[in-house]
């Protein structure tokens, strides 16, 4: 520390904390009331800070470089982990083709303006790789918009990966044989080894590793959101140990965790919480670092800078015209797809920074990209407010049995049977659970350390969700009223020997529609078979529940149907009323199904 005026002047990392953070508070408040983007502030005040600017960052930190390169890992991680798997899956033809183009025309340009500029051929892959990748600047906006699950939205960050290890490709191939390092077959072999390593790995250990560490440690928040932390960083580093880009990594692993962190589920919105308010911000700050205005704006920065912002942004955007009519993609999807694959950022840095180490970029070159960084994600994120308020509202999927369901059980919890009757429910579609704790008047409420107990030994393994506590005087209204404030796609209820059944008669008109499931005793969770007793009313959902309790269904059967041992019966009613009448057996599970309202007899 130095001395001034008898006082210190401080220094160190506390202080670059603070001053890095108080420009992720700061810098979009001001620039938005300008008119102009946050994440524009981001990058500006990054330059403010930075050696260039007023030199509260040193040139030779580190610090907040690394903690931006693992924001940058967080924000492709994320990507993955929210990706609707089943739009991809229904568009995997689409990314492909998608990603072809949006690589080829940008990467084609890149390399008409290094050949006419007098550069090498070497010179010129490498500036065609690097203006052909993009990085996922500006995926945020449609996420908090709600537009993720959109089919261009989709299609463009599925592309992604395609695009970024093409360009990587090309930056290994020509660094490989400019530094001697070795062929250029050897290179690609290393790279494509990497990948089918990645791809085992990733999407096919990784779960299974990651399901048993959330069973052993999952109830527990921190441990849960830690286990999301280290797999990507893992893959992150096993991608880097082949040579592949650690964000490619990242994204496996967001694949790979996708069906065991529901996107509506609280690990979710940690997830979330950290990345945006955080690790985000930092990289575009650290990225901010870099520029050096003296340099990047003198003549002959701005003649390469304009040749490349044509043919970058010029190529992303002759993509999307041409994949519009070929993938019927409508204007305002057009426009979400390139506002994200026009931004260029990490991979694009990168490769630039590797051209310039082995002799083939001049700083000239370097501040060029910069300018090309600059002016990209500030366009960029201007279409992407544009089209993320222009893209439909998603339409929910009703037909999600597991989307979001509703548990109602009394004090002390679910059975251990009930749990795992809701776990093989909601799983397939990565639901969420909401656990009601049904009290009844006078009886002292759960006080938040046994809610804590409570999600800890529920929410284990893909089971995420919340607990509260719910009074009321008796069990269905009680259930009507969770059903109101959570819009369920699935109710199931643990019926205690207490709860009258005349009750129910009142639920229909409050639950929202969704099939109704009321648990008698203690469901095996094995079971022996699960057998369907039908009187022709709720077939679909009653034979889509008994699907995913067991493989062994019974045939339809009607009348009364005592459940052997081991055995689950399924009963779908036509009406509540019929379930004054219905017998309840003395041993065993009966899984009454009440079907959607607009399906039940009002009579």
């Amino acid at each position: 520390m130095t001395v001034l005026m008898g006082l210190e002047v401080p220094s160190g990392p506390a202080v670059e904390f603070v001053v890095v953070f108080a420009v992720v508070l700061l810098g979009p408040v001001i620039v938005e009331r300008l008119g102009i983007p946050g994440i524009v502030g981001l990058l500006i005040g990054g330059f403010v800070i930075g050696p260039h600017g007023l030199g509260a960052i040193g040139s030779g930190n580190q610090t907040v470089p690394q903690l931006g390169q693992l924001g940058l890992l967080y924000l492709m991680f994320v990507a993955g982990l929210e990706l609707d798997l089943g739009v991809l899956a229904a568009n995997r033809r689409t990314a492909v083709l998608f990603a072809l183009v949006t690589f080829a025309l940008p990467f084609g340009g890149g390399l008409a303006v290094g050949r006419a500029l007098g550069w090498e051929l070497p010179a010129s892959l490498l500036l065609g790789s690097l203006l052909a990748s993009h990085t996922l600047i500006t995926y945020p906006i449609f996420r908090e918009a709600g537009r993720a699950a959109n089919r261009g939205v989709a299609t463009a960050v599925g592309a992604t990966v395609l695009t970024d290890t093409l360009a990587l490709v090309v930056l290994a191939g020509v660094s490989g044989s400019e530094t001697g390092s070795g062929s250029t077959a050897v290179v690609l072999g290393e790279i494509l080894l990497g990948l089918v390593v990645l791809g085992v790995v990733g999407l096919w250990g990784l779960p299974r590793v990651a399901l048993f560490a959330l069973r052993a440690w999952g109830g527990d928040r921190a441990a849960r959101y830690m286990v999301a932390v280290v797999s990507f960083l893992a893959l992150a580093v096993l991608a880097e140990v082949f040579g592949i880009e650690g964000i490619v990594g990242a994204f496996v692993a967001g694949l790979a965790l996708n069906r065991l962190v529901p996107n509506e589920g609280p690990s979710m919105d940690r997830i979330e919480f950290f990345g945006s308010a955080v690790f985000i911000p930092v990289f575009l700050v650290s990225v901010g670092l870099l520029l050096d205005p003296s340099v990047m704006f003198s003549a002959a920065t701005l003649r390469i800078a304009g040749l490349i912002l044509v043919a970058c942004m010029g190529g992303k955007a002759l993509a999307v015209l041409i994949a519009r009519p070929l993938l019927g993609f409508t204007g305002p999807e057009a426009g979400a797809a390139f506002a994200l694959t026009s931004p260029q950022a990490a991979a694009t840095l990168a490769a630039t920074l590797v051209g310039y180490d082995i002799g083939l970029f001049g700083t000239t070159v370097v501040n060029a990209v910069l300018v090309l960084i600059l002016v990209s994600i500030t366009v960029s994120t201007l279409v992407a407010k544009r089209y993320a308020a222009r893209l439909p509202p998603p339409v929910r999927d009703a037909g999600a049995l597991g989307r979001r369901v509703l548990l109602a059980t009394r004090r002390g919890g679910p059975s251990g049977g009930v749990v795992g009757l809701v776990d093989r429910l909601t799983r397939p579609d990565g639901g969420v659970v909401d656990v009601v704790v049904v009290h009844v008047e006078g009886e002292d409420v759960l006080p938040p350390a046994e809610v804590r107990a409570l999600e800890r030994r529920l929410f284990r393994g893909a089971l995420d969700g919340s607990v509260r506590p719910q009074v009321s005087s008796v069990l269905p209204r009680a259930v009507a009223m969770a059903a109101l404030s959570s819009e369920p796609s699935l109710v199931v209820v643990e019926v205690g020997a207490d709860d009258d059944a005349e009750y129910w008669a009142e639920a229909p008109a409050s639950a929202d529609g969704a099939p109704v499931v009321l648990v008698y005793g203690d469901p095996p969770h094995r079971p022996h078979r699960v057998r369907v007793d039908d009187p022709g009313t709720g077939t679909g959902t009653a034979a889509a529940i008994a699907v995913r309790l067991g493989h062994r269904v019974a045939a339809a059967e009607t009348g009364d149907v005592e459940p052997g041992r081991g055995d689950v019966v399924i009963r779908a009613l036509a009406s509540w009323d019929a379930l004054a009448g219905c017998s309840v057996p003395a041993a065993g599970a009966l899984l009454v199904v009440l079907p959607a309202l607009d399906t039940l007899d009002a009579g």
